[in-house]
């Protein structure tokens, strides 16, 4: 054990001195030496695993930025015609007060009502008894509506980068949608706030598996983007 310890250890007196000795009684000598290819391979792949890491959040964040980049801000735009320019300030002093509330139920064209569960998550259920799909539709203004869900108390809201989330803050504005009537009788909704090409054509969609679809991939006229609302009382 000693002799094993000075190897390690380096002392070369010590350990010259030993060998002297043994090789006059005749024993053999066996050097211990570090296993520099085990370390080798664990510094490599650790190496690896971060390299990964740091690869997928340099991939999400330059994906979230050509997103962010894509899309604009309603206060920004100049509007082509006159009758659909609509003062900002107003909105937001309507927003005190909904000039109207109904209470629906908003049932996608691919099948599946829309929720909004106590997590905040948003997506689609095939349960008509749940209580989560009971929502209030306030009206702020002209096709201008605010989707709140009456079990929950939150506000279906969309971000910048296209994605359905909530908040219980009344006055967001991203929780203001465009309400658009198809010629088919369904409705859409987009986001007033956020654009990318055109106004309004950010849509609320729920793809055929009641996942939500991602804003900025929709398109008017989508099975997915089109809405039926059912008033409960």
């Amino acid at each position: 054990m000693t002799r094993q310890i000075d190897i390690i250890l380096g002392n070369q007196g010590s350990r010259d001195h030993r060998r002297e000795n043994e090789a006059e009684q005749g024993q053999t000598y066996k050097v211990m030496r570090p296993p520099y290819k085990l370390l080798f391979l664990v510094l490599l792949l650790s190496y690896d695993v971060v390299e990964s890491k740091r690869s997928v959040r340099r991939k999400k964040k330059h994906a979230n930025a050509r997103l962010k980049n894509k899309t604009k801000i309603y206060r920004d735009y100049n509007w082509a015609h006159s009758q659909t320019d609509v003062n900002w300030r107003s909105i937001l002093s309507l927003t005190k007060k909904p000039t109207n509330k109904v209470r629906c139920t908003i049932f996608c064209r691919s099948g599946y009502h829309l929720q909004i569960l106590p997590t905040g998550l948003v997506r689609g259920t095939l349960d008509q008894r749940s209580k989560y799909i009971h929502f209030e539709m306030q009206s702020f203004g002209p096709s201008l509506v605010k989707l709140k869900s009456v079990a929950t108390g939150r506000y279906l809201s969309m971000k910048r980068d296209g994605a359905l989330r909530t908040t219980k803050h009344l006055r967001s504005r991203e929780t203001i949608f465009q309400e658009i009537h198809e010629l088919n009788a369904f409705h859409s909704y987009a986001s007033h706030r956020y654009f990318m090409q055109n106004p309004h054509d950010m849509l609320v969609a729920i793809k055929r598996n009641g996942q939500i679809k991602r804003a900025t991939k929709t398109k008017p006229g989508q099975t997915a983007t089109q809405f039926l609302v059912i008033k409960s009382k």
